[in-house]
């Protein structure tokens, strides 16, 4: 071989011995595709401008009059450094290592960096403005962002959800928040409906550069920052050098119910249970909100929540936020630790209360609903009485319908939908209402179609299609909403409507509205344990369906128990606890407490509303008699004190 042949063939073999000697910028490093071609290798680059510096790593970026102009390569670029370096921002740098992809970013290695200060004070290159038009709405391979990875950008973004894992934020700058729409998530499966994942939308890291780390801040809020650009695990982070945040957080009730209107609302309580961390401040916050934001409706559905007594916490601390509210439990065990149930005013009678489909099978093995659908029936007080049912449920999540568990997790969604949709067609002509946690949009996800299976109503398509079961469809009572109001939770960054009320024609009632109860959904994690505020009282919003039946006569809550004392206290009862005594005057009234033998052990003298019981009269645990002597009419109630 001759030494010219040898010359070249040491070129080819050992590329990065050449990149080492030689200098490039930056955007020759970068390139034009996601990796760079120069990884592994070493390089070095001249003359740029650190733009920012953290803890350990700093950014840097060409002159502007260096720049390629080509917006397929960036001009910034990482440096992982000691955490000792002194180079701050304004300084003009050489730099020589190795280059590798970090989490996504091309960088230069810690490993046997050097980096050379040749000049301080120097102004840095004008940042890149993001808009309504960059980046687009446009799913592409190598997305938008990715042309100003490490480099200096500045933007004014909308708030699109709460610190989600890592307390990111997510932002956009269309200035409008982003909803989850059909289809199974960028590049999708073919013949089926694809949803490109709203490439628009973009994350915050707000203490990458040790600035303050804001957690309470909520959807809906604006942001103005400059900070840098970067990519950590396939997705675009801002770390802002600087940020202003304006807004406040998002609460808005619904509406007060109007006189002969009946109302059904749900609500998901993000396992509520005795046993979880926090559940006294949350079972009075859930409280709060029932009354505050949902205005305690006529029946309540809710789901996620441990039991008969956390059914009946939750009752009692409404009531004393509202003593007028009487709620009743209607409850039934299903098959896990988390359940579905009912709270219902005096408003609906003749209750009855029914567990649907609890021993179903999935055609592969196992039960199909762990979480029964339980019917709730009953007559709304009016002259004559209107007959309604409601049907709770809390289906199956889509957490695992991609991977390794998908099969049994499509089979099992698919097969929940069905049981759902032939017990609607069973209560076709009944006034029903069906309502609760779907775990599933109002649109197809691909996979399969839970809403309009259930709703009889029209889909994209699904990879598990749809059967023709419901005749004629359901109502979607959320298509009365605008588009950017339909949604009761926030994944990633994207609005999205997992929680649904669907009716029959509902021929014996006008519908008066649908509203959800803002506060939960687009609020910050941190107030969650806060019970003087209702944001944050599950990751859900609730709703309410406003109804006004068509008979007339139908009464109020404090109608129906006017013309007697009425005694309302949580049983068992705890030493801590109240009883409420509801009356029509202020006329005192003689309240006295017997044992089992029917002894006296205790009276007094109570006005309406809350009465605190002189404990130390009652020394034991066990049953007593409470009775109330209202001019002339004696009640007695049998109550089972648990003192502690």
């Amino acid at each position: 071989m001759n030494r010219s042949a040898l010359a070249v063939l040491l070129l080819l073999s050992f590329p990065s011995f050449l990149s080492a000697q030689s200098s490039l910028e930056i955007w020759e490093i970068q390139g034009a595709g996601l990796n760079s071609n120069y990884q592994g290798q070493t390089v070095s680059t001249t003359g740029n401008t650190v733009t920012a510096k953290g803890s350990n790593f700093l950014f840097i970026q060409c002159p502007s009059n260096r720049s390629d102009n080509n917006p397929a390569t960036s001009d910034g670029m990482l440096v992982l450094t000691p955490s000792n370096s002194t180079v701050k921002a304004g300084d003009r740098v050489d730099v020589q290592g190795q280059i590798i992809e970090e989490n996504g970013t091309t960088a230069f290695s810690s490993v046997n960096l050097s980096i050379n200060v040749v000049e301080s004070g120097v102004n840095l290159p004008p940042a890149v403005a993001l808009n309504n038009d960059f980046p687009t709405e446009q799913r592409s391979f190598i997305p938008d962002l990715e042309q100003v990875e490490g480099m200096r950008v500045v933007f004014n973004a909308l708030v699109c959800g709460p610190p989600a894992d890592r307390d990111w934020i997510p932002v956009t700058t269309k200035h409008e928040r982003r909803l989850r729409e059909p289809g199974i998530l960028y590049p999708g499966l073919p013949n089926l409906p694809s949803w490109d994942g709203n490439p628009e939308l973009f994350w915050m890291d707000l203490d990458a550069f040790s600035q303050p780390n804001n957690r309470f801040i909520s959807a809906e809020m604006e942001i103005q920052t400059t900070g840098i650009m970067v990519q950590v695990d396939q997705q675009y982070v801002a770390f802002p050098v600087t940020y202003e945040l304006k807004g406040e957080n998002l609460v808005r009730a619904v509406r007060d119910k109007n006189a002969g209107e009946f109302s059904v609302g749900s609500i998901n309580t993000l396992r509520l249970i005795k046993d979880e961390s926090g559940y006294n401040s949350r079972v009075k916050k859930m409280a709060l909100y029932v009354v505050n934001s949902l205005k305690s409706p006529d029946v309540l559905a809710l789901q996620e929540i441990g039991g008969q007594a956390e059914m009946e916490d939750l009752a009692f601390h409404i009531r004393q936020l509202a003593p007028q509210v009487n709620y009743q439990v209607q409850f039934l065990s299903s098959n896990g630790n988390i359940h579905t149930a009912f709270l219902v005013q005096p408003t609906l009678t003749d209750l009855a209360l029914s567990q649907l489909s609890k021993n179903e099978f999935l055609s592969i093995g196992g039960t199909l609903h762990d979480r029964p659908p339980i019917l709730l029936s009953g007559q709304i007080a009016t002259t004559p009485p209107t007959p309604i049912k409601v049907l709770n449920l809390h289906l199956r999540s889509l957490l695992g319908i991609e991977g390794g568990n998908s099969f049994f997790v499509r089979t099992k969604r698919k097969e929940q939908a069905i049981s759902v949709a032939e017990i609607v067609q069973d209560l076709r002509h009944e006034n029903l209402v069906v309502v609760g946690d779907f775990n599933a949009y109002e649109f197809s996800d691909g996979y399969v179609d839970v809403v309009n299976q259930i709703a009889g109503t029209p889909t994209e398509g699904a990879l598990l299609g749809n059967e023709n079961i419901v005749s004629p469809p359901l109502i979607k009572h959320s298509e009365h909403l605008a588009a950017v109001d339909r949604y009761s939770y926030i994944f990633q960054g994207n609005s999205q409507m997992i929680d649904h009320c669907l009716s029959t024609e509902l021929n014996d009632f006008q519908v008066e509205g649908f509203e959800f109860a803002r506060g939960n959904a687009d609020n910050s994690w941190v107030y969650g344990n806060n019970p003087n505020i209702v944001e944050r009282s599950s990751d859900h919003d609730g709703f309410v369906l406003f109804l006004r039946p068509n008979n007339g006569g139908l009464t109020s809550t404090n109608d129906i128990i006017e013309g007697k004392a009425t005694l309302r206290f949580p049983n068992p009862m705890r030493a801590d606890q109240s009883i409420y005594l509801d009356q029509t005057g202020i006329k005192p009234q003689l309240l006295r407490w017997f044992d089992v033998q029917g002894r006296l052990i205790h009276q007094q003298w109570v006005q309406a509303g809350e009465n605190t019981m002189q404990w130390s009269s009652l020394p034991t645990n066990g049953l007593y008699f409470i009775e109330v002597l209202d001019e002339g009419n004696r009640q007695m109630q049998k109550v089972v004190l648990q003192a502690y």
